[in-house]
C-alpha cells in the first residue's frame, strides 16, 4: 500500500471512528490499531490525534476525554421484585430444595455426591444467564449509579432501590424475630431444666416447632428483591468487552444513608478484570459559575453526559427520609427521571456530587437540579464499604483493621479549628489531626497495661475535647503515628487504615499550648 493510500484510509476510519463514537472506549493517550486486507498494513492512531482531525477547541477535548475516561465506571441500576415462591436468585437454591435433598435415604453416597455436582453446575448456569437479562417481576425503580471501589462497590441513590431494601428489610425483620423467639426459648428451658445430656435435643425440638410455626423451612433462600447493575446497554460487560446482549450483573445492598439519599451495592459477580473506579473531588472547594458534567442514565439512555455550572451552593433540600440534606450543589446541567445515583464531576473527571433531585413542573429537566455534596457522600459511604469488608474479613478468620475509637475532624470543621490555633502553630506543615470526640469504649480509655511503657504523664489515655453550648473547643492533635508524621486528619485516616487489630501503636499527641506526650495503646477490632 502507498503512502497516499495510507493517508486516505487514515483520513476515512478518523470521521468513522466519530460517527460510531468509538471513542468511548479509549483514553485521550489510548491508540486505535486497524489492519487492512490487502497487505496486513497496521495503522495505530492516538485517541487524541483523532481529536485533532476534528479541530476541536481546549474545552472540548476536556469534556470529551471525561467521558471517555468516566462513563465505563457509570452503571444502570435497577430491581426486581420476583414471582412469590420463585425462589430463584443469582445461582441461588431455595431452603425446600435444599431440605429435599438432604433428606433423601436409601442412597449411596456416590449418587449423592452426583446429584450435588449436577445442581452445582445447574446454579452456574443459571448465574451466568441471568447476569444476561433480568429475571421475571415485579419492576421497582431503576436509575443511575457508579464504582466507587474496584472490589464491585457501586453507589447510588437510596431511593432508586428503596422499594427493594423495603421488601427484603421487611423479610430481614421476620427471620430476626423468629430467630431472636428460637434463642430465648433455648435458653430458657436449658436454665430450666439444667440437663445438658438433653439440651441437643431440646434445641432441635424448639428450633423445628419454631420453624415449622413461621413457615420458614418453605422460603426461599434469596430475599424477594433483586437489584441489578448493567455497564451499558450494547453489551459491555465492565471491563471494556462487548457481548451480543447486555449484561446485567446481580448486586446485594450492602447499606443505605437514608438521610443522604445514598446507598451503596456490591456486585455478586464482578468482571473478572479490575473495575475502574472514580475519584471523589472536593465539594467545598466548588465556585459558583464553575463547569459541571453529569453522566447517566435519563429516561433509561445509557451514559448520557450533559453539561452545566453550579448555579448556586449551601442549598438544603429535602431527602427521601423526610430530613434536610444540607450543602447540596444546585446545577444546570440536565438532569432528567434516570440520572438519580449518578456523578456529577468537575473538569478533572472527579465526583463532586451524586445526583438526586430536581425541581420541575413537567416532569422533565428545568434547569434545576441539585446533587449532594461528595465530602458528605464520601464519609458516608466509605465507612459502609469499610464494614463490609471487616465483615468478609471476619468472616474468613482473618485479622481486620485496627479501631482507635476516636472522632477526627476533617474538611471544613478541620479547617475552622485551625483557625483557633496560635499563629506559630497554623504555620507548621505538620499541624496534625484534631480529636474531636472519643468512643467509649475506644482502647484509649481502657485500664492501662501494665506491662507497656508509659508516658511521661503516666497515661495512655488522649484528653478528649468537649462541646459547650454547639460550640467545639480545640482539644489536641495527633502529630504522629507509629514514626510517620501526620499533616492532616486525612492522613491520619490513611495511616490507620494500613494497622491490624491487637498492633501495638505509639502516638505523639500535642496539646494546644504545644506540649507534646507520647501515648501507648493496642489497637481494638472494629465494632460491627
Amino acid at each position: 500500500m502507498n503512502m497516499t493510500m495510507k493517508l486516505l484510509l487514515f483520513t476515512l476510519i478518523s470521521h468513522m471512528a466519530v460517527a460510531f463514537h468509538c471513542s468511548q472506549h479509549i483514553t485521550s493517550n489510548s491508540r486505535l490499531s486497524l489492519s487492512s486486507s490487502d497487505d496486513d498494513t497496521i495503522l495505530t492512531v492516538k485517541a487524541s490525534e483523532l481529536d485533532d482531525s476534528l479541530g476541536l477547541t481546549q474545552e472540548e477535548r476536556t469534556v470529551v476525554n471525561v467521558h471517555r475516561v468516566c462513563s465505563p465506571s457509570v452503571v444502570y441500576v435497577t430491581s426486581v421484585l420476583t414471582s412469590v415462591g420463585d425462589g430463584s436468585d443469582s445461582g441461588g437454591t431455595s431452603r425446600r430444595r435444599s431440605s429435599k435433598r438432604s433428606q433423601r435415604w436409601g442412597k449411596r453416597n456416590k449418587d449423592i455426591q452426583k446429584q450435588k455436582q449436577q445442581d452445582e453446575e445447574k446454579d452456574t448456569k443459571n448465574t451466568t444467564n441471568k447476569q444476561q437479562k433480568l429475571p421475571r417481576g415485579t419492576a421497582l425503580g431503576s436509575g443511575s449509579g457508579f464504582v466507587m471501589d474496584s472490589a464491585g462497590y457501586i453507589v447510588t441513590n437510596y431511593h432508586v432501590i428503596q422499594r427493594a431494601y423495603e421488601a427484603n428489610d421487611v423479610v430481614n425483620r421476620y427471620e430476626s424475630f423468629w430467630d431472636n423467639l428460637s434463642q430465648n426459648a433455648t435458653n430458657r428451658v436449658k436454665k430450666i431444666t439444667g440437663d445438658s445430656s438433653s439440651q441437643d435435643v431440646v434445641e432441635k425440638f424448639i428450633n423445628g416447632t419454631i420453624n415449622a410455626i413461621s413457615g420458614r423451612d418453605t422460603l426461599p433462600e434469596s430475599l424477594p428483591a433483586q437489584v441489578f447493575v448493567r455497564f451499558g446497554a450494547n453489551g459491555d460487560s465492565g471491563d471494556g468487552v462487548s457481548n451480543s446482549a447486555a449484561s446485567y450483573h446481580p448486586c446485594e445492598i450492602v447499606d443505605v444513608a437514608s438521610d443522604l439519599d445514598v446507598a451503596v451495592l456490591k456486585m455478586k459477580n464482578p468482571p473478572s478484570s479490575s473495575l475502574k473506579q472514580l475519584s471523589y473531588g472536593s465539594s467545598s472547594d466548588l465556585l459558583v459559575g464553575q463547569s459541571l458534567l453529569a453522566i447517566g442514565n435519563p429516561f433509561g439512555l445509557d451514559r448520557t453526559i450533559t453539561s452545566g455550572l453550579v448555579s448556586a451552593l449551601g442549598r438544603s433540600v429535602t431527602g427521601v427520609a423526610g430530613n434536610e440534606i444540607k450543602n447540596c450543589i444546585q446545577t444546570d446541567a440536565a438532569i432528567n427521571p434516570g440520572n438519580s445515583g449518578g456523578p456529577l464531576l468537575n473538569l478533572n473527571g472527579e465526583v463532586v456530587g451524586v445526583n438526586t433531585m430536581i425541581i420541575t413542573t413537567s416532569g422533565s429537566s428545568a434547569g434545576i437540579g441539585f446533587a449532594v455534596p461528595s465530602n458528605s457522600v464520601k464519609e458516608s459511604t466509605d465507612k459502609i464499604i469499610e464494614m463490609d469488608k471487616e465483615r468478609q474479613l471476619r468472616s474468613a478468620n482473618r485479622k481486620g483493621r485496627g479501631w482507635l475509637g476516636i472522632d477526627i475532624a476533617q474538611s471544613s470543621l478541620e479547617e475552622s479549628l485551625k483557625k483557633r490555633l496560635p499563629e506559630d502553630r497554623r504555620s507548621g506543615d505538620n499541624i496534625g489531626a484534631f480529636v474531636t470526640g472519643i468512643n467509649s469504649n475506644s482502647p484509649l480509655l481502657q485500664r492501662k497495661d501494665e506491662s507497656q511503657p508509659t508516658s511521661a504523664t503516666g497515661t495512655t489515655t488522649v484528653d478528649t475535647t468537649y462541646i459547650t453550648n454547639g460550640n467545639i473547643h480545640v482539644g489536641e492533635c495527633i502529630v504522629n503515628v507509629g514514626g510517620t508524621s501526620i499533616a492532616n486528619g486525612h492522613q491520619f485516616v490513611a495511616e490507620m487504615k494500613n494497622r491490624v487489630e491487637g498492633e501495638q501503636l505509639t502516638l505523639t499527641v500535642e496539646d494546644i499550648r504545644g506540649e507534646k506526650r507520647v501515648v501507648y495503646v493496642t489497637l481494638g477490632k472494629v465494632p460491627l
